[in-house]
């Protein structure tokens, strides 16, 4: 009797903590629609005073919702997604980049995705991770229990992408922000009687340029330039599917019964208009980190505008208490629970609050990079070691720096920041291998990898989808650190172009060494078809597979190491390993 008495406070104590954060009695278990664009700025919105785009879903989304108006997040994709799914400064969670593994998420942190499943919902992820590709980093590992889309960064087709489902390669048909689209309405289809959260992170608008042809010569007026009419016309096509998803929600009569939240990763992927603000995407001013947030449960959250200071690491907080699921992270929270501020209009308690932002120095992670720490009236920043501060009640545009006037505001602001920095430094600099899991078969992309010698990355960059070129010379290694979770015998497989019938490859791990030699694989780069491609041509290639071997791996950190045994001689392109358990003989 005592413990039904116990539980039953215990519930009636729940329900009053989330109907407080609403304005009426509310569903106990709503469902969590979120969805998050890439690389769509503040102003990429009519609502946002932008006359050049069409965007009348998200425009009466935003009328229907919660405004968050001064919303901040990272500067760049990765970070955003680790904050957002963590409640946690992305740099704590390892995530300190968005390539070279500086993406990844350390399999220790708790999810947001990991907490709705474990209180019981249907969790499904539709689009890019860009937080870690292998188990148990993967979204399957990271508590999704569906996933479809892609790991990586970027992807470089929009149209019949090779995407992934649960693990599976999956060819699909049509605009990849339509396909996966299709993926999310399903998912909502199958689970609409049942409490879900379905995470939807749309890669558009991030290049490549990609748009159907009718959308794009609607804005390609002469007005604009190419890539700029090509991100308006990405983002209409966005508008258009998230009107499908909503009218997914009206089908199966969910709109009381669903929380829509709707927010993007970073500031704009170039020069355009973005409101009057100061930065775009990588900047830590405030046009490289404010974006629009908009959060509408009809009949629970009045519409409004709000503008306090909120941000990514806010939501998961927020979520779980609307949602009565528990925060079960043994880690701490940076982030605040904006429940009274939704309800209320505004909350005192966050008057005071600071949001960090840090943007690490991507060659030299140990160095200082540029940071910035945001309140409710002013923005400082710190880049090249000078720190600026900016009073954004009067001055939003960060014209006028107005550090002398308040030497003891800047001087408490950049403590927060450097201590800041000075404590995350030692974990993002940790070298971050790749786990092999034996579950699956892994791929080790070649932008994980750490390059010796003359071997370099196709356009000098080592963005995801980049690979390995200038691979000619014996004395060049190519190594890659990797975790082995299960001792056992794998297969390694190589995925290469080599115009030569001669080159001989060595892989080489602890005191083994298997030689093999490639068979010939010419293919010529491709110019991708992106709209600006004329201005800013990018490269792709088609790889083939060959197996260099079977390794016998012992449990725990190694690295895999290869290199040629050859003369210098024709350039093998690389773009990665799979490494595959093979089964007990």
């Amino acid at each position: 009797m005592t413990k039904i008495v116990f539980c039953t406070i215990a519930l009636m104590l729940s329900k009053m903590l989330v109907v407080g954060a609403v304005q009426a009695e509310t569903v106990e278990h709503p469902n969590v629609l979120l969805i998050l664009t890439d690389d769509q700025g503040w102003g990429d919105l009519a609502s946002h005073g932008n006359s050049k785009i069409s965007t009348p879903t998200l425009d009466a989304l935003a009328n229907q919702s919660a405004r968050l108006d001064r919303f901040y997040v990272s500067p760049v994709c990765a970070p955003t997604r680790a904050a957002l799914l963590t409640g946690r400064y992305p740099e704590r969670t390892g995530v300190a980049g968005v390539t070279g593994r500086r993406e990844v998420m350390r399999d220790e942190e708790t999810t947001l995705s990991e907490m709705f499943q474990a209180a019981g919902y249907a969790t499904g992820c539709f689009g890019k991770w860009h937080n870690g590709a292998q188990m148990p980093l993967h979204p399957n590992g990271q508590g999704f229990d569906e996933f479809f889309g892609f790991c990586g960064g970027h992807f470089n087709l929009y149209d019949d992408a090779l995407l992934e489902r649960n693990g599976t390669p999956v060819q699909t048909e049509g605009y990849i922000t339509d396909v996966l689209t299709d993926a999310a309405i399903e998912f909502v289809n199958v689970h609409h009687d049942h409490p879900f959260f379905c995470y939807v992170p749309l890669n558009a608008p991030h290049g490549p340029f990609q748009v159907p042809q009718e959308l794009f010569y609607q804005y390609n007026d002469g007005t604009i330039d190419e890539k700029t009419a090509a991100v308006y016309a990405m983002v209409q096509n966005i508008d258009t599917n998230v009107s499908r998803l909503l009218k997914c929600l009206s089908d199966h009569s969910l709109n009381e019964e669903t929380i829509v939240v709707f927010l993007t990763d970073n500031g704009p992927n170039g020069k355009r208009f973005n409101g009057g603000m100061r930065g775009a995407k990588g900047s830590v001013h405030e046009g490289g980190c404010r974006v629009p947030c908009f959060i509408r449960w009809p009949g629970k959250i009045k519409p409004q505008t709000i503008s306090q200071i909120a941000a990514h690491v806010d939501l998961l907080p927020t979520l779980a208490q609307w949602c009565d699921i528990p925060v079960t992270t043994e880690k701490p929270l940076d982030g605040r629970s904006l429940a009274k501020l939704i309800r209320d209009g505004s909350d005192a308690e966050l008057d005071d609050r600071s949001i960090l932002t840090y943007r690490p120095n991507q060659l030299q992670l140990q160095k200082f990079g540029k940071a910035a720490v945001r309140t409710n009236t002013h923005r400082l920043t710190i880049e090249k070691s000078k720190a600026a501060l900016f009073d954004m009640t009067t001055d939003p545009g960060q014209t006028t720096d107005v550090a002398s006037r308040h030497p003891e505001l800047t001087k408490q602001l950049r403590s927060q920041i450097e201590e800041y920095v000075q404590e995350i430094t030692p974990s993002i600099t940790a070298v971050r291998p790749v786990p092999i899991e034996p579950m699956r078969s892994v791929f080790v992309p070649a932008v994980d990898a750490k390059l010796e010698g003359g071997v370099g990355f196709a356009d000098e960059i080592s963005w995801a989808h980049s690979w390995i070129d200038r691979w000619t010379s014996p004395q060049d290694r190519i190594h890659w650190p990797i975790l082995v979770k299960e001792a056992g015998r794998y297969e390694i497989v190589v995925h290469y172009v080599c115009d030569s019938d001669s080159a001989a490859v060595v892989l080489t791990t602890g005191n083994q060494k298997v030689t093999t030699n490639l068979p010939r694989f010419a293919m010529k780069s491709v110019v991708r078809p992106d709209w600006d491609s004329k201005a800013t041509p990018r490269r792709m290639l088609t790889f083939q597979q060959h197996s260099i071997g079977v390794v016998d791996l012992a449990a725990g950190s190694s690295t895999l190491t290869l290199h040629r045994n050859d003369q210098d001689g024709v350039m093998i392109e690389l773009n990665g390993l799979t490494i595959t358990r093979q089964p007990a003989e």
